[in-house]
């Protein structure tokens, strides 16, 4: 018996299978639109990395790695908790500085062309 269109249409699975193929195409550009550009949130990890890299980051962050060393070694009456926020700013300061510690050794990162 042949089946007529109205009735096809009216089937759960070809309804299905239609509006995920319609849902498809409608997205698909979008998709490929993000594709040549860069991610979303590249120009702020950038202007962050240019922040921490920067002289005043490099000063700020040299003097706070001095004065946690000279607190750490001569203050004998620190508690735990003083101890843990020192240790916390010489990590911060071991961060900031550790781009221009490598530079200095001679040791970079990889160059991407």
């Amino acid at each position: 018996m042949k089946k007529s269109i109205s009735t096809t249409i009216h089937n759960p699975t070809i309804r299905r299978v239609g509006m995920t193929g319609v849902v498809f195409l409608a997205t698909i550009s979008n998709a490929f639109a993000t594709g040549a550009g860069g991610l979303p949130w590249d120009s702020a990890i950038i202007q962050l990395q240019s922040d921490l890299t920067g002289p005043v980051a490099t000063a700020i962050s040299v003097i706070a790695f001095l004065a946690a060393g000279a607190a750490l070694v001569f203050g004998e009456e620190l508690g735990g908790i003083a101890k843990k926020a020192l240790f916390v700013v010489l990590g911060v300061a071991f961060i900031v500085l550790g781009d221009k510690f490598l530079a200095a050794m001679g040791l970079t990162g990889a160059l991407i062309y």
